[in-house]
């Protein structure tokens, strides 16, 4: 594209732009800038999504030149071949904390359409290229016909073609978590493309299932139930903010598949319940309503009659004595799972003594971490042993006792009976899979899984044999596997969140109901699973 002349972006005055969840400004050293009240607010669709579309500026294929600079959970790019804001290919750079500590640097390709989600293109490892955070990084993109190419720094490159369906376009600029952009430079041959569309807009997918921020603003989803007669419980806690005060669990009740809910409750199931390990709810396979606490003590299981209510006096639980190297265990975002033949497990995680304390988290390779899982038999009564989910020495590897990089477990039972885990690590960029073929009673070796994903909520296997997860990169991005964990989709950003956390549960047939945790009042979505992908159900 040599010889066209390029042009310096600027906002100038901002009469040529249309924002979308808030204003963006000039700034110093030629910074294209989000305004510090649009930084502050939630949005109104993506969370804490800003983006600022050219209205005059449009191009078909065109060369794109800009520095950028990621914080430890955050994104920023360009939008290219726009035709209002709901219409668009994104070509951005995610980054959250468990990405650049470990040195996963990404950059991905998604599509905006009327669902309000970003369809993800492509989504790469690029290497060669630093992740951490506060450095800024060059990018020189060049667009032409149904190819992209970008180089990323001195020697990180990027390509993707093959699904650029729109033609010429506008424009833009995108950030959240405050990435920052500057020193954007265009250069190609303007084409004629549609007058910019003001009048459509992103939907708003996600509600607030428990607006009561009496009881706290920061709330944090754990577990959904679905009751036999249909009641669906969900319990939560809430605190003054995100890791600030004790936070106190609540529970709320949906009659309408999730559509609205009850005004919250305390939820106490014993006296030590609350804080940063509250109670995990069950319903049993048995159809017993359980809340399992761990306390100073060891774990306790409650039973409640009455729907969460009110609990009977706990019971001490035996999961047998520590693995060694581990001085605790943890539960996982995904506390259990119910099997077809009647039993049940539950997933544990815990830091490896062998991890140096005079070593941060930060410093590659220096924590390490172990995942198990245990096994009921009579509905939660007793339970087994930690049983390692990296079986390696299973595998005829003598004297291996399994992975030191798996934190949080998500796993769910498929068709043929299988039992799938994927499993969040400290610094691998893939999750770990590992499989196991008895219900638990022991687990294949790890191996690299099918795609990255860091804080997991849990996986969801449909009653139509299509599977959900959901976890942290991009932002909130949820997969989709139409054939039991065999093939997986590229995954699609439903929203922004640092947190992501929380819970899953079909509610009616292809359907799920996810709530989450967005730094502020947790938000919920409704999302029906189909052939062409996710698709939003709103409420109204």
């Amino acid at each position: 594209m040599s010889g066209e002349s390029p042009t310096a972006l600027r906002i100038g005055d901002a009469s040529n732009w249309h924002f979308v969840n808030g204003h963006w400004q000039d700034g110093e050293d030629n910074l294209l800038k989000v305004s510090e009240a649009a930084r502050a607010a939630p949005g109104a669709s993506l969370y804490q999504h800003q983006y600022a579309f050219h209205r005059r500026l449009c191009y078909k294929d065109v060369r794109v030149q800009f520095a950028f600079r990621l914080k430890a959970h955050s994104d920023v790019g360009i939008m290219l071949r726009a035709s209002d804001e709901s219409h668009f290919h994104l070509l951005h750079f995610p980054n959250c904390g468990q990405a650049c500590r470990a040195q996963h640097f990404w950059v991905a390709l998604s599509r905006m359409d009327d669902t309000g989600y970003l369809k993800h293109v492509k989504l790469e490892m690029i290497r060669r290229v630093p992740s951490n955070a506060e450095i800024w990084l060059s990018a020189d993109v060049t667009l032409k016909g149904n190819r992209i190419g970008e180089r990323v720094g001195e020697n990180g490159y990027f390509e993707a073609g093959g699904d650029l369906c729109f033609g010429a376009g506008h424009l833009g600029v995108f950030s959240t978590g405050g990435g920052e952009i500057r020193d954007l430079v265009i250069e190609g041959k303007p084409a004629r493309a549609a007058a910019w569309a003001d009048e459509i807009s992103q939907p708003t997918n996600w509600f607030n299932p428990c607006p009561e921020p009496g009881y706290g603003p920061a709330q944090m989803p754990q577990d959904l139930v679905r009751l036999r007669e249909g009641e669906i419980l969900l319990s939560y806690t809430a605190s003054e903010a995100m890791c600030v005060g004790t936070p106190r669990p609540f529970l709320s009740s949906s009659h309408d598949r999730g559509r609205t809910w009850s005004e919250s409750e305390p939820l106490q199931v014993m006296q030590e319940d609350g804080g940063w390990l509250p109670a995990r709810l069950n319903l049993t396979p048995g159809g017993r309503l359980i809340g399992l606490v761990k306390a100073k003590e060891g774990h306790f299981i409650a039973e409640s009659k009455d729907r969460g209510r009110t609990w009977s006096e706990s019971a001490p639980v035996d999961f047998g004595p520590l693995p060694d190297g581990m001085s605790e265990l943890h539960i996982g975002p995904q506390a259990f799972l119910n099997l077809a033949d009647g039993a049940m497990l539950l997933f544990l995680y815990g830091g490896h003594d062998l991890a140096d304390p005079a070593l941060t988290i930060g410093n590659w390779g220096a924590w390490h971490c172990r995942a198990y899982s245990v096994r009921s038999t009579d509905d939660g009564h007793t339970w087994s042993a930690p049983v390692n989910l990296d079986n390696s020495a299973g595998a005829g590897v003598s004297g291996q006792a399994g992975s030191l990089d798996l934190t949080e477990v998500c796993a769910a039972q498929m068709g043929d009976g299988g039992v799938m885990a994927l499993i969040r690590p400290v610094y691998s960029p893939w999750m770990w899979e590992t499989w196991s073929r008895d219900g638990g009673a022991t687990w294949g070796p790890c191996v690299r899984g099918p795609l990255p994903g860091y804080a997991t909520p849990n996986m969801l296997r449909m009653a139509s044999g299509k599977v959900l997860v959901a976890h942290r990169l991009p932002s909130l991005t949820m997969h989709c596997s139409p054939d039991d964990g065999r093939t997986w989709d590229q995954g699609t950003q439903i929203d922004s969140a640092l947190w992501v956390m929380g819970c899953m549960a079909e509610v009616e047939p292809d359907v799920a109901l996810y709530t989450y945790c967005v730094e502020s009042l947790m938000s919920g979505q409704l999302i029906r699973v189909t052939p062409s992908g996710l698709e939003p159900i709103r409420r109204g």
